[in-house]
């Protein structure tokens, strides 16, 4: 639940997203996923799991909302759907946008709009229906990708 924060060596991650109950309960198993911050090698990353707008909002309300601001990698929510809230976008302002969809999709993933929000806050977008496996690796101001 929210507020749960764990750390291993130089790996730190905190859960931002469900939030303990007596908050309402998510509207749908997409917005119950589990949101981390996680910071390492001087990197931060938000991965949002398949949060929608609704959580999104909520999620940018909370008291951890403050801590969502220049993120250096960014894993968008729900396969980079259409369904995003453009202030998270914002706020999280990523260096990089990595998508996790399919290819060829029946569900259109992801949306030229969610795409085109990621490139007009300066964000890289890699997807890895189109570039494949990849990991991220970065210290301080550098960030690297290495793909299959």
């Amino acid at each position: 639940v929210a507020g749960e924060r764990r750390r291993t060596g130089a790996l730190d991650w905190r859960v931002l997203w469900p939030p303990p109950r007596p908050a309402p309960t998510p509207e749908g198993p997409n917005d119950a996923s589990v949101t981390l911050l996680v910071r390492s090698a001087g990197l931060t990353l938000l991965l949002l799991g398949d949060l929608e707008p609704p959580a999104q909002q909520a999620l940018l309300r909370s008291p951890t909302g403050a801590d969502l601001g220049g993120v250096d990698v960014l894993k968008v929510a729900h396969h980079g759907s259409a369904y995003q809230d453009p202030e998270l976008i914002r706020r999280a302002a990523p260096r990089l946008a990595l998508i996790s969809t399919g290819a060829d999709n029946p569900y259109g993933h992801p949306a030229p709009s969610t795409v085109a929000a990621l490139r007009a806050g300066g964000a890289t977008v890699l997807r890895t229906d189109e570039d494949g496996a990849m990991a991220v690796a970065g210290e301080g101001d550098r960030l690297w990708v290495a793909g299959d």
